[in-house]
């Protein structure tokens, strides 16, 4: 098992949710401003100010929007998969 973190510094686009599909164990940092989290099946959204993270526990579809001029880390054990390409798309753009 590959057992490496993979993380990058998204800055989130107004108006345009990050959608991850089947995140479970993956931890959303707030690096800059407030994010918005909204988890399937989750009974509240979270908030997170700057320096704050939280582990999206549950499998299925979560937002994560910006409010205002924010910036957040995506981080999972194990390298490759959905996070990489998610990764690759907000660094180069979609069909890159």
């Amino acid at each position: 098992m590959n057992n490496h973190r993979v993380s990058e510094e998204i800055c989130l686009q107004p108006g345009h949710p990050v959608r991850l599909n089947d995140a479970a164990g993956t931890r959303v940092r707030c690096l800059r401003g407030t994010i918005w989290i909204t988890v399937a099946n989750e009974p509240d959204d979270v908030f997170l100010g700057s320096g704050q993270s939280y582990l999206i526990s549950r499998n299925g579809l979560s937002l994560v929007e910006r409010i205002g001029n924010s910036s957040m880390q995506l981080e999972r054990r194990q390298g490759g998969g959905w996070l990489t390409g998610l990764i690759r798309r907000l660094t180069n753009g979609p069909g890159r």
